[in-house]
């Protein structure tokens, strides 16, 4: 069985002790935090929104008034009937109870309660308000049924039979009144007594203690009912029973004197004499048939044995019998029985020509033999003993049937009469019971009492039971309490966005970067003009008359920002991996457009020149030249005929101002449908090769992964891959199944940075112990901008 556990994280989740039970088996108390705190705006609304609807539902909702009256069953249903069978008790049963509730809700008293207080023209009752949500959900049931009845094939008509009479619309009314009161009245046992509560809820106070009180009335006089005519049935039925019974109890009287006195049969012990010497004779023939059964027992079992031979004894199997009570022939079997087990071992150990095994072998023929003769006898004598008891079994048999014939007219006459006499005093009997009764009963007929009487009640209530303002809010509070938290969950659920550190190392097994936080870049578009090599600073290799990019690059106007601090890191992580390169090629990609590639590399070469070293950036997405629009290059010579071998690349180049990075962009005039071609191409080689040599760092702007091919086109080009996911936009199955199934990507594979991250929003999605938790208490490191 799989065990599950909880874990308090109180140290990074991502640095587990060796004695941490496996991720998959425990529970992360830190995360459901975190993930209620993401999810407390959405429980809050929920909240807010079920007060709202919990207030507008106390305002249109008409008061409730509920009065009760009680009623106390204290002994059996009917007392009568319960005399007349016998049944003294003085407990009400469980049975009793369930039946007594099923009588208060039944028709017959719904029907006294309409008649006696005239709820069938009661305007109150018929017609009492409802509530701004019962309203709509009988709307709601009445949309539903409409085509639904739209649907339905209509009954067939049928001829129409005389219209009713004024006494029959009269009763169907009242009918109806009695069923919609049986749906609305309680009844409820008070605990594990016999009191039954009566209730009835009413928007008018003084008509729900009537209903109570009459419905507690109703049930008394039912009752009271019930016992009169149960006892007027019971006395006319034992009326008519005593009759018959006293005419059946003097016929059989007379009918057992007259065959006796007819037969003779007279006796002052009160049976014949020839009975005792039958019983005598029936006792003998018992035991001689019992001795006779067993001698035969004895001789098919001494058959059964001799039916096998001498020889059978010879073998494990023919020494298994015993025979109780001869103890010669037990004897005999043991010593045949340690016989063949000391024969068995001398055969085993020594071989079946040893001297002492054939010795033994002629020991256990002989014993065999012995036993064999032995049985014989003993068989004879058991034979001798079966026909002896044989016969006596006949001698006796004979003996009884003359013993019979002497007495059997005699002994079927005695049946008979006891016959008769037994029937003439079980009559009298209970026709002595049945009178004894009747007289009561009828002594108590004009008395009728019921066993239920009223202990309180129904009194006007003064205040309503309801809606409980206080019960509706706590309830509209808790649903929607448990709304949000069922909303917050599927939002979880479908959360499967790369969002932190964790989600990025444990879900696709890469190193992470860190976070790229958003940024507002330059609403105007960049200016590029055509300037000296003395305009350029600090450029490497400088090309006379470059032309210069006049693009603001964020990391380098904002150099303490967590922007900066992010691509600084990744500039440390890739050259701390390949140690001992003096040129290495970045390739930028992401999984999906738009993710920021663009601006991550463009800020990326930035960072790194500003740190001394030359840097390229090569625009290398011919389909969507996104880092090239970015600059404002739309026209003039780039990647794409400097690969072609059409332009000099050098001539191509533009230089970012103040910074010192070169780009290479991608100006494609229409349609690029061969992209992928031109960055294989032997063109594109010897383009990379040349810039291998001129710079230290060359950084790619690949096309984003996926059905697209050009940026796996491009990998090998690269030394490393710096993955561009965007902050709870990148699928982390997505990018799982990417790196899974490109085997290149994943050896040159740098790490995965997040970007667009909503830092204050990342607070709400990493444990409370992760470093992204005291990022603020960097201030005199890190700017409070971004």
């Amino acid at each position: 069985m799989k065990q599950f556990g909880f874990r308090i994280a109180d140290s990074d989740s991502r640095i587990d002790p060796p004695s941490a039970p496996p991720a998959g088996d425990t529970i992360d108390l830190s995360r459901l935090l975190s993930a209620a705190r993401r999810q407390r705006k959405v429980v809050f609304v929920s909240m807010g929104a079920a007060l709202c609807l919990g207030l507008v539902y106390l305002a249109t909702t008409p008061k409730t008034y509920v009065s009760g009256a009680t009623v106390l069953l204290a002994g059996q249903m009917s007392r009568n009937l319960d005399q007349v069978g016998s049944l003294e008790t003085n407990a009400v049963s469980d049975n009793a109870l369930e039946s007594a509730q099923q009588v208060i809700r039944s028709q017959a008293v719904a029907l006294s309660v309409v008649q006696m207080l005239n709820l069938d023209q009661n305007e109150s009752f018929l017609s009492p308000p409802s509530s701004l949500l019962a309203q709509v959900m009988g709307s709601v049931r009445v949309a539903i049924r409409a085509p639904i009845q739209l649907l339905t094939p209509a009954a067939p008509e049928t001829e129409a039979g005389p219209p009713p009479t004024e006494e029959e619309i009269q009763a169907r009314r009242q009918e109806l009144v009695a069923q919609a009161l049986q749906q609305r009245v309680q009844v409820q046992r008070v605990g594990r007594s016999s009191v039954f509560g009566i209730g009835y809820s009413s928007h008018d106070p003084a008509l729900a203690a009537a209903i109570a009180n009459a419905y507690s009335e109703a049930y008394v006089a039912d009752l009271l009912n019930a016992n009169y005519e149960a006892t007027e049935r019971t006395t006319e039925w034992l009326q008519q029973r005593l009759e018959e019974l006293q005419t059946a109890s003097r016929e059989a009287a007379v009918a057992a004197e007259v065959f006796r006195a007819e037969n003779g049969l007279v006796s002052s012990r009160g049976a014949l004499i020839t009975e005792e010497n039958v019983a005598q004779l029936n006792g003998d023939l018992a035991d001689a048939v019992t001795e006779t059964a067993r001698a035969g027992a004895l001789m098919r079992t001494y058959e059964a044995i001799l039916a096998r031979g001498a020889e059978a004894f010879l073998d494990n199997s023919g020494t298994g019998f015993t025979l109780q009570g001869n103890e010669r022939l037990i004897e005999m079997q043991d010593q045949l029985s340690a016989l063949n087990a000391r024969l068995e071992r001398i055969e085993r150990d020594f071989g079946e020509d040893h001297p002492q095994a054939v010795r033994l072998r002629e020991q256990v023929t002989e014993l065999s033999n012995q036993l064999f003769s032995e049985l014989r006898r003993l068989l004879e004598e058991a034979r001798g003993a079966f026909d002896v008891a044989q016969a006596q079994v006949t001698a006796l048999r004979d003996s009884l049937g003359l013993a019979v014939d002497v007495n059997s007219e005699a002994g079927q006459k005695q049946v008979q009469l006891k016959a008769l006499e037994q029937r003439a005093d079980t009559l009298t009997t209970l026709h002595q019971t049945f009178l004894t009764r009747f007289q009561e009963i009828d002594q108590q007929k004009t008395f009728p009492i019921s066993n239920v009487r009223i202990l309180s009640p129904a009194d006007v209530p003064r205040d309503a039971a309801g809606p409980s303002t206080s019960r509706v809010l706590a309830l509209m509070l808790v649903l929607g309490a448990l709304a949000g938290s069922g909303i917050g969950v599927l939002r979880e659920w479908r959360d499967r966005f790369l969002r932190t550190t964790e989600d990025v190392q444990i879900d696709t097994g890469q190193r992470f970067l860190g976070y790229l936080p958003t940024f507002e870049s330059a609403t105007s578009a960049p200016q590029v003009t055509r300037q000296s090599r003395t305009a350029a600073l600090k450029l490497t290799a400088p090309v006379p008359g470059m032309p210069v990019i006049r693009q603001p690059i964020y990391a380098l106007q904002n150099l303490r920002s967590h922007y900066a601090e992010t691509l600084r890191n990744i500039r440390f992580a890739s050259e701390v991996s390949l140690a001992g390169k003096s040129q290495i090629v970045i390739g930028v990609t992401s999984i999906r457009p738009a993710e920021g590639k663009s601006s991550v590399a463009l800020n990326l070469a930035g960072v790194i020149a500003a740190s001394g070293h030359s840097v390229l950036l090569i625009d290398t997405d011919p389909r969507n030249p996104g880092l090239s629009r970015r600059l404002g290059l739309s026209r003039g010579v780039g990647l794409v005929e400097a690969a072609l071998g059409k332009s000099d690349w050098t001539k191509a180049l533009r230089v970012i101002s103040d910074t010192g990075v070169h780009v290479l962009p991608c100006i494609t005039p229409g349609s690029m449908t061969h992209s992928s071609e031109l960055l294989g191409s032997k063109g594109m080689r010897q383009l990379m090769a040349a810039a291998r040599a001129r710079y230290s760092h060359i950084i790619l702007d690949l096309a984003p992964l996926g059905p697209v091919v050009d940026a796996r086109v491009a990998l090998p080009l690269v030394d490393q891959v710096i993955m561009v996911a965007e902050w709870g936009k990148t699928p982390k199955a997505l990018l799982r199944e990417t790196l899974m199934n490109e085997t290149v990507l994943q050896e040159k594979m740098l790490g995965v940075v997040l970007n667009k991250v909503d830092m204050e929003a990342l607070r709400e999605y990493v444990p409370v112990s992760s470093g992204e938790q005291y990022y603020e208490e960097y201030g005199d490191y890190i700017s409070s901008r971004t």
